[in-house]
């Protein structure tokens, strides 16, 4: 009997993580990493509330009121001004991008080729993220 119940309970915990699983899935929670090309980052990309970033081919960046955070994840400020942006590993298979204006994280790469986003974590690197997308 209790090797019967124990399958029971395997069985019910696993649904429960499929159904999350798939609920983070249709809501956009789950991140999914992409590798972008330097041209595919030219433009601009903006956030709800998290303000933009113009990336022109020739490796300058412009932030316009792009939100700053607190180390709990709190929004503080806003910077804007002008600088310089790169990506890394290579400018072929770009993972991450950092810029020489505005303080913090290097941003990372995610979403669909269709639909990129970047983000960077602010506050808890698990839960809290600044995401931009990228603007058509």
């Amino acid at each position: 009997m209790r090797d019967e119940r124990g399958r029971v309970a395997a069985m019910r915990s696993g649904g429960v993580v499929s159904a999350v699983a798939v609920l983070m899935l249709a809501t956009g929670c789950m991140w999914q990493q992409q590798t972008l090309a330097r041209s595919d980052i030219a433009g601009t990309w903006a956030g709800s509330d998290a303000g933009t970033l113009r990336f022109e081919d020739d490796g300058t960046v412009v932030a316009t009121n792009l939100a700053e955070y607190n180390n709990d994840g709190d929004k503080v400020s806003e910077c804007s001004g002008t600088g310089e942006w790169g990506v890394y590993p290579d400018d072929k298979a770009a993972k991450q991008l950092w810029t020489s204006v505005c303080d913090g994280n290097p941003w990372e790469f995610g979403g669909s080729k269709a639909d990129p986003k970047m983000r960077r974590s602010v506050g808890n690197p698990e839960h809290d993220f600044q995401t931009l997308s990228r603007e058509q």
